[in-house]
């Protein structure tokens, strides 16, 4: 299963957390207490560089590392010299993200290829470049490209699903709300005479979503109704992906006008999504998109990938409220994501079948046998009261490790500290 939001997001990041904006406006509002997930940061580390990495992509990657990878090795680049494995990482990626942007947008995976804008526009920011830059310079003809296709389908991915696994499985909301987040994105930290026209878009799109999807949904398990996004057309019941994913563009786009109505909506989307919490401490809440993919008997579903989100939606909150309940609540969150650790083996990830097969011991990757390695790392998903297990359909993505990462960086630069 993949674990884009695609909004599914995904979100868009800021550039510099605790720098002043350009109308003055100081972010964060205030500065977040210490991160208390150093030791979950420091692991994380250890088992990114035992992930499997070919030619720029991370191999057990389901779809995220474009953006989260990238972005994760440029924001610690930018805080100081990367260790040499992680700066060559960093080189190559950057590399693919490049050639991901140049290449049709109907050939391959569209949703990667849009995270590789996410991914190049933060290493441009990372990085210092200038607003002309080569890098710039491919994301203005990639999302040029990318509007006139978005365009061509009304600013809402309806009835698309047939052609996109990612609106298949996160909804028409939650990746149109990715594609506006791109563009806020690149208002936010690109700074070029097409920041204003990047935020127009994003406002465009915004409000394309809310006349399509706002509406009173209901908790199919418990009942309980809220004012929220809808899943996409046809759509009663509230799931999170969504709703996290409009936090975060809500979120971006008061700290980019400065409107109070987008704060206003991002405080009323974190109350409605308190429908899916199951549980408090830690905060884990629930991914109804997931249950029927992966088979769940109860309502105790939960993504890695949902909770990264989650965690990052509340962080924008605080970012752009200063209240401590955002901040509190994500790091309940991150508690949650630390419990989801968990071994996993390459022959239990990787299911191509090479030729000839490969024996005991051995796991096919890339189609080519090689030894099978077991390692330790963030799993796919709690379900029905376990963490993932190999005779799931999904064990374990590093696209949702490097999200992880990424996230504990964000919770840390809030705080003042290192990415």
């Amino acid at each position: 299963m993949r674990s884009v939001l695609a909004g599914a997001f995904v979100l868009a990041i800021t550039a510099a957390l605790a720098c002043e904006s350009a109308t003055g406006d100081q972010v964060p509002v205030r500065a977040a207490p210490p991160s208390r997930h150093a030791a979950l940061r420091e692991a994380l580390t250890t088992d990114a560089r035992g992930l499997s990495f070919e030619n720029g992509d991370w191999l057990e990657d389901l779809g995220d590392a474009p953006f989260f990878g990238l972005a994760w090795l440029a924001r610690r680049a930018a805080d100081g010299p990367l260790p040499p494995e992680d700066a060559a990482r960093l080189e190559a990626s950057l590399a693919r993200a490049r050639v991901l942007l140049a290449s049709d947008l109907l050939s391959g995976d569209l949703q990667e290829k849009v995270m590789a804008a996410l991914g190049v526009i933060e290493h441009v920011a990372a990085a210092h470049e200038r607003g002309d830059s080569p890098d710039v310079v491919a994301v203005d003809a990639f999302l040029d490209r990318l509007d006139h296709l978005v365009g061509g389908l009304g600013d809402y991915l309806a009835g698309v699903e047939d052609a996109s696994w990612a609106v298949r499985t996160y909804g028409p909301t939650a990746v149109t709300a990715l594609i506006a987040l791109v563009h806020a994105q690149y208002a936010l930290l690109v700074d070029n005479d097409l920041t204003a026209a990047h935020l127009e878009r994003a406002t465009t799109l915004e409000q394309k979503i809310t006349d399509r999807a706002l509406r009173d949904l209901a908790d199919a398990t418990t009942g309980r109704s809220a004012r929220g996004y809808a899943f996409g057309p046809g759509h009663s019941e509230i799931d999170l992906y969504p709703n996290v994913s409009m936090i975060l563009l809500e979120a971006r786009l008061f700290r980019l006008t400065k409107n109070e109505t987008y704060r206003l909506q991002s405080r009323a989307l974190y109350g409605a999504i308190q429908a899916l919490k199951l549980s408090d401490v830690p905060a884990r809440y629930a991914s109804p998109y997931a249950a029927a993919l992966l088979g769940a008997k109860t309502r105790e579903v939960a993504t890695l990938s949902s909770q990264n989100y989650l965690a990052l939606a509340l962080m924008l909150l605080f970012e752009i409220t200063g209240e401590a309940r955002f901040s509190d609540e994500a790091d309940r969150v991150l508690d949650a994501i630390e419990t989801m650790r968990g071994p996993w083996c390459l022959a239990q990830v990787h299911h191509e079948v090479c030729a000839p097969v490969c024996g005991a011991g051995r796991a096919c990757v890339s189609m080519a046998c090689t030894g099978d390695r077991c390692m330790t790392g963030l799993l796919h998903h709690v379900i029905d009261g376990r963490l993932a297990n190999p005779s799931d359909p999904t064990l374990f993505c590093s696209g949702c490790n490097l999200q992880a990462l990424y996230v504990i960086g964000y919770r840390r630069a809030l705080a003042g500290e290192a990415f």
